[in-house]
């Protein structure tokens, strides 16, 4: 085995457990009877599968690479370790009959704290250490988005966390075609 594949077998178990819990939330919510639905709830959990997605995809850009540290193994992982924390906020442990709304208000400091992590860490870490590339565009993007995503943590504002969520979700679908179309 390669140290490559090795690595992958390491990322491929964190994103198939983050894509797990959002997939385990999204049946429990369908099966659930009685249970009020945060539709800002299931915009984080449709932004976090479409990034887990995306970052996998992504990850053939270093499929040839042979020497790797350890420090750049943790930063390549770093960015969705968060994303499984936040896949694991995304629904309480028992959905059916609960009061998603409120549990949103609960949560959502902590998601959108952790949703700022994850934009820190792939663009401060992984795309220059792991990738090798900056782009300041999309650089830009990712930090205008860190900040947000502080700003929505401290606020309980429905319409500000609707935009910040439009705004994740626009980014990562951006950045999801620029690279079906080599942009």
């Amino acid at each position: 085995m390669s140290v490559m594949e090795f690595i992958l077998v390491a990322h491929a178990i964190i994103v198939g457990l983050a894509v797990a819990e959002i997939l385990r939330g999204l049946a429990d919510l369908l099966r659930g009877e009685g249970t009020r639905i945060s539709y800002r709830l299931l915009l984080i959990a449709g932004w976090a599968l479409l990034l887990l997605l995306q970052i996998w995809w992504a990850i053939w850009r270093v499929g040839d690479r042979a020497e790797w540290t350890f420090p750049e193994f943790l930063i390549f992982l770093l960015p969705v370790a968060i994303l499984y924390m936040i896949a694991r906020l995304c629904f309480p442990i028992k959905v059916a009959e609960s009061d998603l709304p409120s549990y949103y208000l609960r949560v959502s400091p902590a998601i959108f704290l952790l949703v700022a992590a994850t934009y820190a860490a792939i663009a401060f870490f992984l795309a220059p250490f792991v990738y090798g590339a900056f782009d300041p565009w999309v650089f830009a993007s990712q930090f205008v988005l860190v900040v947000l995503s502080i700003v929505a943590s401290r606020l309980q504002a429905p319409s500000f966390h609707f935009l910040v969520l439009f705004a994740m979700i626009a980014q990562v679908v951006w950045r999801g075609l620029a690279t079906v179309i080599g942009g």
